[in-house]
């Protein structure tokens, strides 16, 4: 009843507040271009000082309904075209009318980001991340992140799961070392079933996206948990250009289908965007993969007044898959299947999401107020097998992940600008929380069949939180970012296979029990600009990742028994026998859970010739020893610490109006403190990447799009004995628009590179093999194909 009376109080405030008394105008006009007057379709138009803004329709025109009287400044900007700014009088009852002309020019960096923040590390580029959303093809949001100068993805589980993230030298697993937020909701899962910091976006339309912010290290107070080697934050949009319906189809079954509606796109007061996709592929396996998924979407805002705004967010999808998994190089050298066979075609699994936000947002002047609670509903099963008959040569090792976990949180923050003499202040700061209700479990289930629970257990994780971080510009050559981030976080295990004296039978320790957690992290950011168009970089700062609440109580609980142990007389010797026999291991006494990462970076970045951006930064990370959660198995393994160096180097090229080149490369060198030279390698650590690609726009109604992606050979064991071969991909595509139609061809893999998108050093065994092999395995990438769509604007 509760939660019934808390959403009829916001409905209601929703519905009420736009009837409240104020005095409204209305604001109609034209954009044309002013050299071939044509109608300019899709120029954005902001209100400055205020939370409103849309584009032009198809025609040039657009209508602002409803805008509080009163004096405002219109900001009208579009690629290739010089930014205008127009002063307007809004008068009660009236419309007023407006003709823009906006001048041709030529495309600068600048131009594609009017509010022209400059950013305090060469990672931090928001305008470019702008761009790319406009022009690269995704299949979906997952994609997304290959635009993260250096970060790659590998899918290993039919498509469905979420995939694998490599960036700066880290194997981040599936999100464990990048914190990944959509709208002010956390997307990375704390102590989940499959792994820690899983970060699952298929939830997201990709269609849908407004903004990408990408933010490398630890040097940004806002980020916290799994913000180790960087963080991604996504908005997704007000308004869109149109109501439109897309349709795709591409080999291997694939088909997806994406509609998009909005309720009142002219409405400066109140917008409402409704949307639905469903996405279908076997991909190329010989066990076709029958990945089937559907989103939904449904966002609503309405402005209170000009300052401020209340907006409602709600999205769920759910998705099912059968998957071939990692197969061993030997199988398929011995031609018992090819690339794309499987020894145990039962893997699989099904996943849901579902998430409300709200938030409310106020400016007033320079300071600006926002305040968000979020809701999560979220279930998972995955159906693995690694090692095939490793463990069990007569059934087999498959394994069952389940979880089934309630999230929600705050997020609070405050923004405000002020001069200080000639200094000019901008300070931002924040407070929230985040409670994890989660069910978790591990089981033994040969060919989907549950014969034997591994873990299973109830888990309440809380974090709390508070940071501030202080921009001081001094003058146009210097300027400083301090930052200061606390986190606390507590822990509550009930573990149902045991009581804590329980040696359990299947060789786990018992997890029952309470822990809490404490870490500040200091920020420091340093920009010297010897001339507007050069910026010298310096960042310093230091994060942390979690780990699974489980890993955390088995470290606390050994510490609790060698206290309890050594008041009863008992030698380390003793202490440690008693430790093994109830499946602790005894490093765990001494070592903590909750690694810190210190990183330190400096670069620069050049914009030449009004036409080129160009960016270098050299970056250090050190991460602590750890204990870390082994999901797939249910124990915990020591992790010695980790030292990577490396080099990244990125630059966007303006060919001409309508023509654009960028590339990027990282250069890495990852290495296990503590080991013999020769065994210290990081597994799977990327140690080089490069894309590169030419994009051109809107040439007399036609996109183009080639991009290439390289991915060194890398040592896929701590002795480099084993190697995850490298690769080079080339993908395209094409787009031809006419009236209210776009077609497109999208290529994907052109040169037919037979490549491994995912790779691991695993032990297995077949069923007749005698004994196990440690070895490459391995998940095939897609061969050369090509989708078709057609989308229609309404």
């Amino acid at each position: 009843m509760k939660v019934k009376r808390f959403w009829l109080i916001i409905a209601l405030i929703l519905v009420t507040f736009p009837l409240l008394a104020h005095e409204w105008g209305n604001l109609s006009g034209t954009v044309t271009d002013s050299v071939s007057k044509e109608k300019m379709a899709f120029v954005n138009i902001k209100i400055a000082g205020t939370l409103m803004g849309l584009s032009t329709n198809e025609k040039g025109n657009f209508q602002f309904k409803n805008i509080e009287t009163g004096k405002y400044t219109l900001i009208f900007s579009h690629l290739g075209y010089k930014t205008k700014r127009v002063l307007v009088h809004i008068k009660q009852g009236e419309t007023t009318k407006l003709n823009i002309n906006l001048k041709p020019t030529t495309f600068t960096m600048e131009d594609l980001n009017v509010s022209s923040r400059k950013p305090f590390s060469i990672a931090s580029a928001q305008s470019i991340r702008d761009i790319d959303l406009e022009l690269r093809p995704v299949k979906s949001s997952q994609d997304i992140l290959r635009m993260v100068p250096g970060l790659i993805i590998a899918q290993h589980a039919g498509g469905g799961k979420a995939e694998q993230i490599f960036l700066r030298g880290f194997d981040c697993d599936h999100g464990t070392d990048i914190d990944i937020t959509v709208d002010g909701i956390p997307v990375n899962m704390v102590s989940h079933a499959h792994g820690q910091g899983y970060a699952d976006l298929h939830f997201l339309i990709p269609e849908l996206i407004d903004q990408l912010s990408v933010y490398k290290g630890p040097y940004f107070a806002q980020f916290g948990n799994f913000s180790t080697a960087g963080a991604v934050a996504i908005k997704t949009k007000d308004y869109l250009q149109s109501n439109s319906i897309k349709l795709e189809a591409g080999q291997f079954n694939t088909y997806k289908t994406t509609l998009l509606l909005q309720s009142g796109k002219d409405n400066a007061r109140q917008n409402g965007i409704l949307a639905t996709q469903y996405y279908q592929t076997d991909g190329p396996f010989d066990f076709p993969q029958k990945l089937k998924r559907m989103n939904v979407f449904g966002k609503y805002f309405v402005n209170l007044d000009s300052k401020s705004r209340i907006t409602l967010t709600t999205n769920a999808f759910n998705s099912a898959w059968d998957a071939s998994g990692q197969i061993p190089m030997r199988v398929v050298e011995m031609d018992s299947i090819n690339r794309f066979g499987a020894i145990d075609p039962m893997e699989g699994g099904t996943t849901m999401r579902a998430n409300t936000s709200l938030l409310y947002e106020l400016t007033q002047g320079n300071k600006k107020y926002a305040l968000q609670f979020y809701l999560t509903n979220y279930n998972f099963k995955l159906f693995s097998n690694f090692t095939y008959f490793l463990t069990d040569p007569n059934d087999g090792d498959m394994i069952e992940q389940v979880e089934n976990r309630l999230m929600n949180g705050m997020n609070a923050t405050y923004q405000n600008m002020s001069q200080l003499g000639s200094k000019t202040i901008r300070f931002n700061g924040g407070t929230g929380y985040r409670t994890d209700n989660i069910e978790t479990a591990l089981w033994h289930s040969p060919n989907r069949i549950r014969t034997e629970a591994l873990s299973k257990a109830q888990i309440t994780e809380t974090n709390l939180f508070a940071w501030a971080q202080c921009k001081i510009i001094f003058n146009e050559n210097w300027r400083i970012e301090l930052g200061l981030r606390g986190d606390y976080i507590t822990y509550n295990v009930n573990d149902e296979l045991g009581t804590a004296q329980d040696t359990l039978a299947n060789g786990l320790p018992q997890a029952s029990g309470y822990a809490q957690q404490a870490m500040l992290n200091p920020k420091f950011n340093i920009v010297y600009s010897p001339d507007p168009m050069m910026d010298l970089y310096f960042n310093a700062g230091t994060g942390f990742h979690t780990n699974d609440a489980r890993n955390v109580i088995f470290t606390k609980k050994a510490k609790e028994i060698e206290q309890v142990l050594l008041r009863e007389g008992k030698t380390p010797q003793e202490i440690n026998q008693w430790l093994i026999q109830h499946n602790f291991d005894p490093e765990q006494q001494f070592t903590g859970s909750m690694p810190r990462a210190y990183g330190a970076e400096t670069g620069f970045r050049l914009h030449l010739f009004r036409r080129l951006n160009f960016g270098a930064g050299i970056w250090f990370m050190y991460l602590d020893k750890e204990f870390v959660y082994v999901g797939d198995g249910g124990y915990s393994e020591l992790s010695n610490p980790t030292r990577r160096l490396g080099l990244d180097m990125e630059a966007h090229l303006n060919i001409s109006r309508h023509i654009w080149a960028d590339g990027n490369m990282t250069l890495s060198k990852g290495r296990i403190v503590g080991l013999p030279e020769g065994e210290n390698f990081i597994p799977l650590a990327p140690q080089f990447t490069f894309t590169a690609g030419i994009t051109a726009l809107d040439i007399k109604g036609w996109d183009f799009s080639l991009r290439t992606l390289h991915v060194g050979s890398r040592p896929a064991n701590e002795n480099n004995s084993v190697t995850a071969l490298g690769y080079t991909l080339l993908n395209g595509g094409i787009n031809y628009h006419w009236k209210r139609y776009t077609f497109s061809l999208i290529g994907e893999n052109l040169m037919n590179t037979e490549w491994n998108e995912a790779q691991f050093d695993t032990e297995s065994r077949m069923y007749w093999e005698s004994e196990p092999v440690s070895e490459l395995h391995f998940t095939p990438g897609n061969p050369r194909n090509f989708r078709m769509a057609i989308s229609v604007n309404f």
